[in-house]
């Protein structure tokens, strides 16, 4: 995570990346017309807080981590979130919305919210590995997807302390 902000992403990762962005931004979009992206919708509504950060599908702002919970959770809606099978785990519905708060909050470029995005799917989806996947959920009845999406975005949040 380090060396996140240093290193050239490869081609065919850089390339991953966009697609992982897309495929979320897209299933943000499609989510927002549903009943889950109601409750979200309202959550942004009437939480208050600073108005800096774009709620996909609509015209709110709010905060960054607001705006990060709140556009996952559309992401996540109608279930077209992408999925990592080995982690058991729907990484983007994270990752990405932690990337785009800290982008739109700090003014990263492009390259720089690739790089969270990439640093975001390959540490959330590891740790999940790491831990089982799938055979730690079902000995331990501890979420594998949870796991991957809270480090998949603390390491896509991290990207703030890594601006140059």
């Amino acid at each position: 995570m380090a060396d996140a902000k240093s290193r050239i992403l490869p081609p065919d990762v850089a390339e991953k990346a966009k697609e992982h962005l897309l495929d979320t931004f897209a299933a943000m979009v499609s989510g927002s017309e549903l009943p889950p992206a109601k409750v979200a919708l309202d959550f942004a509504r009437f939480n208050g807080g600073e108005k800096t950060v774009t709620v996909v599908g609509s015209d709110l702002l709010c905060g960054p981590a607001d705006a990060a919970f709140v556009n996952g959770m559309l992401a996540h809606a109608d279930e077209t979130d992408d999925s990592h099978s080995p982690s058991h785990s729907h990484p983007g519905c994270a990752v990405v919305p932690a990337a785009l708060a800290i982008g739109e909050t700090f003014g990263i470029d492009g390259k720089h919210l690739l790089r969270a995005i990439a640093l975001g799917y390959d540490i959330g989806t590891r740790v999940s590995m790491t831990l089982g996947g799938l055979q730690f959920q079902m000995k331990t009845h501890r979420s594998s997807h949870s796991i991957a999406n809270n480090f998949g975005a603390a390491a896509a949040w991290s990207a703030r302390y890594q601006i140059w």
